[in-house]
């Protein structure tokens, strides 16, 4: 098929971006490794080839290792090396922050600046007094990034948790924007709570911060999408795989209307599901 000819093309010429996106998505790992049936189940979402295991790890054996686990048929992946460009990793609210801050009419507070998150909300979800100043608050509460050494005593203060709840936050954060379509399902990033040493349900963590993120509950399946990676339903910085995708959406949706609109008759229960099928494909990249 043409289309998936032309998203292999474009995961082949962001090589380097794929190197990128692992080497982070470990760095994030407390102990720099993760399981590769881990990564597995995120392949697609973070762009990597489908055969990443010999094109990616075993190519770049100064930069990964393959281990074998403790477990029988299971194998751990160990960030092992880096390049120069690698060893100060930022995490990419970073860069929103710098944004701002030289902006010429910024007028927000410095102190909300350096540990805040953007944070943007539908028109018609109505923010009660008391929610805009816990959010304020938090938005000035320090944190350890998700790239930073997470220290192994935990603080058990009431500070001390919200600076936990806020790194899963961080960290969640940066692999939302690590994926080529800044979404990914919550069944999907589950897999890494323990591996980021993150304590909290994730589907809680999303519904806690909705000017964050959008959790879809359509389908069978929970999707989280990070709210400030989208405009009117599009990325609003497009990657050659995305646009990729994008085309394949298009030709699914155009598909199933035009079989609709065809001399083929659906009767009302089939036509009520393939109504729901056109919900839940766009689902993946409309937000309301």
């Amino acid at each position: 098929m043409q289309i998936s000819k032309e998203e292999s093309a474009a995961i082949h010429i962001t090589n380097p971006l794929v190197i990128d996106r692992l080497t982070r998505l470990l760095s994030m790992s407390l102990s720099k490794t993760l399981p590769l049936r881990a990564i597995f189940k995120v392949w697609r979402e973070l762009g990597l080839p489908d055969d990443f295991e010999d094109s990616i790890l075993s190519q770049n054996t100064h930069i990964f290792h393959v281990l074998d686990a403790h477990e029988p048929s299971t194998h751990l992946v160990k960030l092992v090396g880096t390049t120069p460009s690698f060893e100060n990793l930022t995490a990419a609210v970073e860069n929103w922050r710098i944004m701002e801050c030289c902006k010429d009419d910024c007028n927000v507070d410095r102190t909300e600046m350096r540990y805040g998150f953007k944070h943007g909300y539908p028109p018609c979800m109505k923010l009660k007094k008391n929610f805009r100043a816990k959010v304020k608050e938090w938005q000035k509460l320090p944190y350890i990034g998700p790239y930073e050494e997470f220290p192994s005593v935990k603080k058990r203060s009431k500070t001390g948790v919200m600076e936990i709840e806020k790194r899963a936050v961080a960290i969640v954060h940066e692999f939302l924007s690590l994926t080529v379509e800044k979404t990914v399902e919550v069944e999907k990033i589950s897999h890494f709570r323990k591996w980021f040493g993150i304590d909290l349900n994730m589907r809680d963590l999303f519904l806690d911060h909705p000017g964050m993120f959008y959790l879809s509950t359509k389908g069978k399946r929970h999707t989280v999408f990070l709210r400030e990676a989208y405009e009117r339903g599009c990325l609003i910085d497009p990657n050659p795989v995305y646009a990729v995708r994008r085309k394949l959406l298009d030709l699914v949706i155009l598909g199933r209307r035009g079989l609709r609109m065809g001399n083929y008759k659906l009767t009302s229960s089939e036509s009520e599901s393939e109504e729901d099928d056109d919900e839940n494909i766009q689902g993946n990249i409309f937000l309301p």
